[in-house]
């Protein structure tokens, strides 16, 4: 009986679907093959030729374009008779810009042009908003050609396709702040939905431990994170705790196999080790479960507390599997083991591969400060071809990580390594650096856009932001009002960020002054012509002494003894800050100067990796202008966070009364020659970026205090 490959794989409704589609597409192109024939031929192909065949013809740009191609092209891909394309790595990479990531993808066989592993990749598509110094991946496997990143700064999820090189960034959550949270990836193969599945760790004042939200890209429940249909049972409520800071900690997101996403739990986070290991979620039934440990694990038993997870879980052969690294664990062992779950009802974990790391190949496996297996790649699971993929990452200096890519045969137990690179990571409370690499599958998989993102994309979007560029600020502000479509399209990073290269553009500057207010400020700003038209020659213009700094980013920050404002005077937006009584220490003033305010002298910075507006403060808490004895103390608040000043290095010199200059991320004051041990002029600079104060020499002629 003859059939055809397609029809072996074809869903009915598809085939259905696709009669009616070639019927209407049969009658835009007047081609002598049948479309029958034709989509026999293109299902097979790959997805960068699937794109170059768009431009054939209108109907062949409308069918390739079609859902009902895009599920048979799918459904081929999965197909053991299909020739895939050489596998590919994909790495992520911040841009020069800082608020943006480039993606690559880089083939696994060796650099043929030399014997030393590639240092780069090739670029697909870089992802504007995400600031490319804290963007990690969360899917080192693509979950159905999907891959899931996160900004950390942002707190934003992004999902792209690096085949078709779509990406989108998901809504922001609705839930409350979390101590910790991760999340993963999933696939729901009765649906055809894809489903970002996220785990919260509430904080100690919140009702809730725990707490879970799923998102569905596309789906029936629109663009809004939901609570699951099963909900977190609190027999479980520990053991989601407990994976939770083990995936944030540790750096280890997710895992999706079998249809399910499994978090790892840490042995250190219980009195001692437990007899469950995994923490299960089915993304089908929206349904928590817990896996049984591996044997190496005694229950009962006190665990391990020091140092990082040395167990990780990955995704290898459509199996779930352990990876174990005895480097410092085990006297004298130095093996990376692999452990597989083939059977869930019974959970009895399998010893599959055991790599050693004491050979002189694996050198950089052993000395690597991370070691993870992020999976597998061959025709089939017992061809020779097949190889493990290991990334190491070790710290150079500051926060500069050597990161490579390495494949090890399990059959000739031959190790290669493909990528070596030099990355900067930001990672806070000194933590692990995340990880940046994944595989690329040739798929059509959809990357669904948001509603939002649908509606920023449209004609009339793209007018009215347009016409609301040449607006002043202030009458932008009060666009906001007129609908809800407005609203988003003017709090949307890519309008601000616009508007503010637009007004930028001819760099004419505006001379405002701070004169006395009528609100709860006691100051407002004026333009200086009007202030020199209409003030009275002998009239006072504030009633309280005010520091005001010079704009940066759009911002200005207007001090006073006891308080501090950040104010944008085009907009009339400001925030007030409190310096606490334990800053507010009274000094007799040694003498009067019309930059001081206080016992303080503060700078405005900005964090070009966070987009966030920094105050540095240095307080005076003894100045002794004939003993040359001074005592101080340094500060930093970033201006969106609710936390309080952190306690910063104080700089290597005294520093004056004048307020800092700000260039390009440098603070730079003049320092106090009249203080400490040098009576010579310096400049003392002091760097956001690595949160260190240098000392600057002034020339010859100029640092000779007279």
């Amino acid at each position: 009986m003859h059939s055809s490959r397609a029809e072996d794989i074809t869903p009915r409704e598809v085939k259905k679907r696709r009669r009616i589609h070639m019927a209407n597409a049969r009658d835009g192109c007047g081609a002598s093959i049948p479309y029958e024939m034709i989509i026999e031929v293109l299902q097979w192909l790959p997805v960068k030729s699937i794109f170059r065949f768009r431009a054939v013809c209108r109907s062949w740009e409308a069918l390739l374009s079609s859902d009902e191609f895009r599920c048979l092209h799918m459904a081929a891909a999965k197909d053991a008779r299909r020739r895939a394309p050489p596998p590919k790595l994909l790495y992520i990479s911040p841009t020069t810009t800082f608020d943006s990531t480039a993606v690559y993808s880089c083939s696994f066989s060796p650099s043929s042009s030399s014997s030393r592993p590639r240092d780069r990749g090739d670029l697909l598509f870089t992802i504007d908003g995400a600031r490319g110094n804290c963007v990690e991946v969360v899917t080192p496997v693509p979950c159905h050609g999907l891959t899931l990143l996160y900004d950390a700064v942002g707190a934003a999820f992004y999902i792209c396709n690096a085949a078709t090189r779509a990406a989108t960034r998901l809504p922001a959550s609705t839930e409350e702040r979390a101590s910790r949270s991760a999340a993963g990836l999933g696939f729901d193969a009765r649906t055809d939905e894809y489903k970002v599945v996220r785990l919260i760790n509430g904080l100690s004042y919140q009702k809730d431990m725990v707490r879970c939200e799923v998102y569905t890209p596309g789906g029936r429940f629109g663009d809004r994170w939901r609570p699951p249909a099963g909900g977190v049972p609190s027999s479980l409520h520990q053991f989601v705790y407990a994976a939770v800071t083990n995936a944030e900690l540790n750096k280890l997101p997710p895992v999706f196999a079998n249809g399910c996403l499994h978090w790892l739990m840490r042995p250190a986070s219980f009195i001692t080790t437990p007899s469950v290991a995994i923490v299960s979620f089915s993304v089908a039934e929206e349904t928590f479960t817990c896996l049984r440990s591996p044997p190496f694990w005694v229950p009962g038993a006190p665990p391990n507390r020091y140092g990082l997870s040395k167990e990780q879980l990955v995704e290898m052969d459509d199996q779930l599997c352990l990876v174990r690294d005895t480097r410092n664990t085990i006297l004298y062992v130095n093996v990376l083991e692999i452990w597989k779950l083939p059977d869930y009802s019974s959970g009895d974990w399998l010893l599959s591969h055991r790599i050693n790391l004491s050979s002189h190949l694996a050198r950089d496996l052993r000395e690597s400060e991370i070691l993870r297996v992020i999976g597998c790649f061959g025709i089939t699971s017992r061809s020779p071809r097949k190889k493990i993929v290991i990334t190491t990452s070790k710290h150079k200096i500051f926060d500069k990580y050597q990161k490579m890519v390495h494949t090890y045969d399990p059959r000739s137990e031959a190790l290669e390594t493909i990528l070596s690179i030099t990355e900067t990571h930001s990672t806070p409370y000194y933590g692990p650096p995340s990880s940046r690499f994944s595989f690329i599958q040739d798929t059509l998989a959809p990357v669904h856009k948001t509603d939002e993102e649908i509606a920023l994309s449209s004609e009339l979007a793209k007018v009215t932001g347009e016409i609301l560029l040449h607006l002043p600020a202030k009458a932008v502000i009060h666009s906001k009002f007129v609908c809800k479509q407005w609203f988003r399209l003017i709090e949307s990073d890519k309008f601000i960020q616009s508007y503010f290269q637009h007004k930028n553009m001819d760099k004419r500057l505006k001379v405002m002054l701070v004169v006395k207010g009528t609100g709860q400020l006691g100051f407002s700003f004026a333009p200086l012509n009007k202030c020199l038209q209409e003030a009275p020659s002998n009239s006072r213009l504030l009633d309280t002494k005010v520091v005001c700094s010079k704009p940066c980013h759009g911002l200005n920050l207007v001090s006073t003894e006891t308080y501090d404002y950040l104010c944008n005077p085009c907009t009339g937006y400001h925030m007030f800050y409190s310096l606490g009584p334990s800053l507010l220490q009274r000094m007799p003033k040694a003498e009067e100067h019309a930059f001081t305010v206080g016992n303080k002298n503060i700078g405005l910075t900005f964090d070009p990796l966070t987009q966030q507006h920094v105050m540095v403060a240095i307080f005076y808490r003894r100045k002794d202008f004939k003993s040359r004895q001074y005592d101080l103390r340094c500060t930093l608040r970033w201006c969106d966070s609710r936390d309080r000043p952190q306690l910063s290095s104080v700089p290597p010199l005294p520093v004056n009364d004048m307020p800092p200059a700000y260039v390009e991320g440098m603070l730079y004051w003049m320092s106090e020659p009249r203080l400490g041990p040098s009576c010579e002029w310096n400049i003392v600079s002091f760097n956001l970026a690595t949160r260190i104060f240098d000392v600057v020499t002034c020339p010859s002629w100029f640092c000779k205090m007279e």
